[in-house]
């Protein structure tokens, strides 16, 4: 592990992500943007190893959120074998600077100064003073063009030592039985402040991302691998997906748009709604984007401490497929954060809905859903009349299926809706959306 750290806007996550070769930081002009732990993974000459980003220290500062961000920062050195202290080549040494290699020292670990924003010769020709921070030669380079990097990385690859080399990545991305991806990209989405870092928090059992009751806390995506019963997961933490209307700043609508990046590539998603509020329209319109994205999705209702003990857990998701017909394929879960009600039984659900949104039937089990179609009574005429020659299951997670035949007339939405319908009831696919596409060979 090399943790990043430094003062506010020295250029940390731009640093990051030029070395982990994502946007995943939030990268902008206004001091102390990240605030939770983020973490990367960075392979060079062929050394693994990972990177945490950090929030800015300020040790001046006393409020609540400052005291969480050094709290995090702290964490992240405790972890770490090497870190990278950060500055801003072209303010030169200022007095945080001088604090917080004060504070680095403390630690007694390998430290390698990066004086960053080298853009420019002119730039570089102030980076020797850094030295004067008492931690050896600094590294000039610049995040923004990639300059000096090859040799920062060099430098780390050298500082972390042989025993780098011979270490198993065992964050590899593999395949378990099923096709279920291995890690599996699991997303916390939902409206700001219904408790995702709580539930994350909660998941993990220990205080991973920063929780307040200022909606917006969490704003980069914070990842987190874990294991449960044999399944390894990569758990994001998302921020609070606002409506496109009440964005006030661009810092907001990075974040949004960060949030929605990470929904659509997440294996699964677990959305989250707050019990004492209800299904709102804002819910609505987050959960339509994921449907839209084909996610595999799990709804999880929580704060269910704060209900009363008469409500019941069927009414519950019976009120949401009624308000929401197009979730009717997602399961929900009624938990709380807080207590760690039905979190367990969460995780279940979410394996089993990985199981399902990766499910490849046989080809035998196609021709089983093809004479289910065209042998049921309820069939619709353009379906039941049509000249079928096969059903393929083209993809997985979400399952996708080609129909092939010849019709009459093309097949209505309704017809759709009841493809859908017979597939469920034959085949599963319980919390991810099917994708049916009819491909008629007379018009092909």
């Amino acid at each position: 592990m090399v943790a990043i750290i430094g003062r506010p806007n020295a250029g940390k996550s731009a640093l990051f992500n030029r070395l982990t070769h994502r946007r995943q930081s939030l990268v902008d002009s206004t001091p102390g943007l990240t605030r939770d732990r983020l973490y990367g993974d960075v392979t060079w000459s062929g050394v693994p190893f990972r990177l945490v980003d950090t929030g800015g220290l300020q040790f001046s500062r006393r409020e609540k959120m400052q005291e969480a961000i050094s709290s995090q920062v702290a964490q992240a050195m405790e972890e770490s074998a090497l870190a990278l202290l950060v500055c801003d080549s072209r303010d030169g040494i200022v007095a945080l600077d001088r604090e917080v290699a004060s504070w680095v020292r403390r630690w007694g670990k390998p430290v390698l100064v990066v004086a960053n924003k080298v853009d420019t010769a002119k730039d570089s020709l102030d980076t020797p003073e850094f030295s004067a921070l008492g931690l050896g030669i600094p590294y000039p380079v610049s995040s923004l063009h990639g300059l000096g990097i090859g040799e920062l990385l060099d430098e780390i690859v050298r500082q972390l030592g042989p025993g780098a080399r011979a270490a198993a990545d065992d964050s590899a991305a593999g395949e378990q039985a099923g096709g279920v991806p291995n890690p599996l990209a699991l997303a916390i989405i939902g409206r700001p402040n219904v408790g995702k870092s709580s539930l994350i928090n909660r998941i993990l059992n220990e205080e991973r991302v920063l929780v307040d009751s200022e909606p917006g806390t969490t704003r980069d995506p914070v990842e987190t691998p874990f294991s449960y019963q044999g399944q390894v997961f990569k758990l994001i933490d998302t921020a609070g997906v606002r409506s496109q209307k009440t964005l006030k700043t661009r810092v907001d609508w990075l974040s949004r748009m960060k949030a929605l990046e990470v929904m659509a590539r997440a294996h699964v998603c677990v959305a989250l709604l707050d019990a004492s509020v209800g299904l709102i329209g804002d819910d609505l319109k987050l959960l339509d984007q994921a449907v839209s994205a084909g996610r595999p999705l799990v709804l999880a209702v929580n704060k269910w401490d704060l209900m009363p003990r008469t409500m019941d857990f069927k009414k519950v998701a019976q009120d949401i497929a009624a308000r929401a017909p197009f979730l009717r394929f997602a399961p929900v879960i009624c938990l709380s954060a807080k207590t760690g009600f039905h979190v367990l039984p969460l995780l279940d659900k979410i394996r089993e809905v990985a199981a399902q949104a990766f499910k490849q039937l046989t080809p035998q089990e196609c021709k089983g859903l093809l004479r289910l179609v065209q042998e049921h009574p309820s069939s619709p005429a353009g379906l039941r009349n049509a000249q079928w020659y096969r059903v393929t299951q083209v993809s997985v997670g979400p399952p996708v299926f080609h129909l092939t035949g010849r019709f009459g007339q093309p097949p209505r939405p309704s017809d759709i809706a009841f493809l859908d319908r017979i597939f469920r009831r034959k085949a599963g696919f319980e919390g991810t959306p099917i994708h049916i596409r009819v491909l008629d060979k007379r018009r092909s």
